[in-house]
């Protein structure tokens, strides 16, 4: 009944179909192959914060999009990891738990990689947390990932906000 009074994102349909996008993106065999992300439920959840950063982060300088779109695609993200935790049996009772953890680690993440301008910084955040669990990531993987990331940013800053918005992306060339 509450939800009534509560006014609707304009961004949310957009937010959830870059999210689902984001989402398809973190599943591409390469990264685990290729870039030797780690397979496993920690990597993907960092994989998947990487692309979003990389969203947020082109809208943001988005006048009168920037804000509501980064709102509405974090509101998308936790309410599809709600739904994940429950459906890998986490009860009630874990939730919220899970939750602050996982919104943590994005509040972290989106504050690291946005404060590394520098290359040599930005891997150096890739390391600490993209391979945050690998003992040693290889120097290597993490410049193959580094190397992805600017093309990323090329695609999406080639890219007029309202063309992202209405038809989504690919986030390679």
């Amino acid at each position: 009944m509450l939800n009534l009074f509560k006014r609707k994102n304009p961004y949310e349909g957009a937010a959830r179909i870059l999210y689902a996008q984001a989402l398809e993106q973190t599943r591409d065999p390469e990264f685990y192959s290729k870039f030797w992300v780690p397979d496993s439920f920690d990597g993907r959840f960092d994989l998947l914060l990487l692309h979003l950063f990389l969203l947020m982060e082109r809208m943001l300088g988005e006048p009168n999009v920037g804000q509501s779109f980064n709102q509405a695609l974090f509101d998308v993200t936790f309410a599809d990891m709600d739904q994940t935790l429950r459906e890998m049996g986490i009860g009630d009772m874990g939730i919220p738990k899970h939750m602050r953890r996982m919104m943590k680690a994005f509040n972290g993440r989106m504050h690291a990689y946005s404060e590394a301008a520098e290359p040599e910084a930005f891997k150096d955040v890739l390391a600490k947390n993209l391979y945050g669990t690998v003992q040693e990531p290889d120097a290597a993987h993490i410049t193959a990932m580094l190397a992805y990331v600017q093309s990323v940013r090329r695609v999406l800053g080639a890219k007029q906000a309202t063309d992202i918005l209405e038809n989504g992306v690919k986030f390679y060339e």
